[in-house]
């Protein structure tokens, strides 16, 4: 996020400069030279043209200059920590004219947060604040990068809304520390206002979306989160998967599951989810629940994750209710489970009222009989011989 670009000041010296700005002619070929060198990226030359000059005893403008050039050098060379110090000098010389101090505070406060030393580009760019010479702008993009990073949340939000309100044209890189910088102080009000405003912007951007449907979901406005992610699904924004599961699963909170069921069923045909256990677990409870009860039976005796004992008694369960009894008995017969066991009982339940329905009463009150003794049946099966044998 911090931009190592800096403002330096270009020296473009002219055969009437050393005279009027108290620069000798010696010091203005020289610097003259280095310059040359310097556009001849023989960079190491104008470096020892500028550590001599430096030697010397030159008047606080010619040093200023001299200390500017060889800047130029360091920043080329990304030696920030260097540059630093050079503008230190310069600044504390003050040989420059009030707008030059300025742009080069400016961009010694910029340098200061390229090395992560935040309170020292803080406390200049607050000095810059009164400058007649450096936009308001600029100092609050150095503000708020010094502060959040500093982790003076509420101070750079505050300086973010100045920023904001004055800047036409704002980067998206200051959104995200805005909404950051919310989202750190707990401030979900303040991040879903933030959000609101980044998704109108920045429309295409899928990851937005989503953060803002689970800001609604964490206000508990669950509709509110729906109609974000059913917007973004119909503009063709939510493609990964991970997203797409997060719009199915607050498509179930709010009971639209014949909805789900059809999205989820579309991702997986178009191959932008894989269909796997999870999936498989997530469409049959849309199935059931939208009373899809023959999409339900046909994904469980097709699917590889059904051959689970649980997945063969909802299967068998759902046979019983569409009143076919002997597909219902085949398929708890073909599960193996240990005797007095909880799912055991429940298939020998299953089974019994599988064979009463068939009118084989018979069969019903033996099969009841293996789970008299069934710790976890035998209250409901006892009950249900009791009727029988009445």
């Amino acid at each position: 996020m911090i931009k190592k670009l800096f403002l330096t000041l270009a020296i473009t010296l002219s055969c009437s400069l050393y005279a009027k700005q108290h620069m000798s002619k010696s010091t203005y070929n020289s610097l003259t030279n280095a310059q040359k060198l310097m556009e001849e990226n023989k960079l190491n030359k104008a470096k020892t043209i500028l550590d001599e000059l430096l030697k010397q005893d030159k008047n606080a403008y010619e040093k200023s200059y001299i200390l500017q050039t060889l800047s130029n050098i360091y920043i080329t060379n990304n030696k920030y920590e260097k540059v630093a110090k050079i503008y230190e000098q310069i600044i504390k010389l003050n040989a420059f004219e009030p707008k030059s101090i300025d742009s080069i505070k400016y961009s010694l406060a910029k340098i200061y947060l390229s090395i992560e030393k935040y309170k020292k580009s803080l406390k200049i760019s607050e000095s810059l604040l009164n400058s007649k010479f450096i936009k308001k702008e600029d100092i609050y993009e150095n503000l708020i990068l010094g502060y959040y990073y500093n982790k003076k949340y509420k101070i750079a939000i505050d300086y973010s809304n100045r920023y904001m309100s004055i800047k036409k044209q704002i980067e998206e890189s200051w959104y995200k520390i805005l909404y950051s910088s919310y989202i750190e102080i707990k401030d979900y009000n303040g991040a879903l206002s933030t959000m609101e405003k980044m998704v109108k912007i920045f429309n295409t951007n899928e990851q937005y979306w989503v953060q803002l449907a689970s800001l609604y979901q964490q206000k508990d406005r669950l509709k509110k989160s729906l109609s974000t992610l059913e917007l973004a699904y119909k503009n063709n924004i939510l493609t990964k998967k991970d997203n797409i599961l997060y719009f199915i699963n607050i498509l179930l909170q709010n009971d639209v599951y014949n909805k789900a069921g059809i999205l989820l069923t579309k991702a997986i045909n178009q191959k932008l989810i894989e269909e796997d256990k999870k999936t498989f677990e997530i469409l049959l409870t849309c199935y059931i629940n939208a009373k899809e009860i023959d999409l339900a039976i046909k994904k469980l005796e097709s699917s590889q994750f059904a051959n689970e004992n649980k997945y063969k008694m909802i299967l068998a369960n759902l046979y019983y209710n569409k009143e076919q009894y002997n597909k219902s008995i085949k398929i708890v017969d073909s599960m193996k489970t240990k005797t007095n066991s909880k799912v055991d009982g429940e298939k020998q339940i299953l089974k019994a009222l599988c064979y009463y329905e068939l009118n084989n009463k018979t069969q019903s009150i033996k099969t009841l009989e293996k789970v008299v003794n069934n710790p976890y049946h035998k209250k409901r099966a006892r009950s249900i011989l009791k009727e029988l044998r009445s």
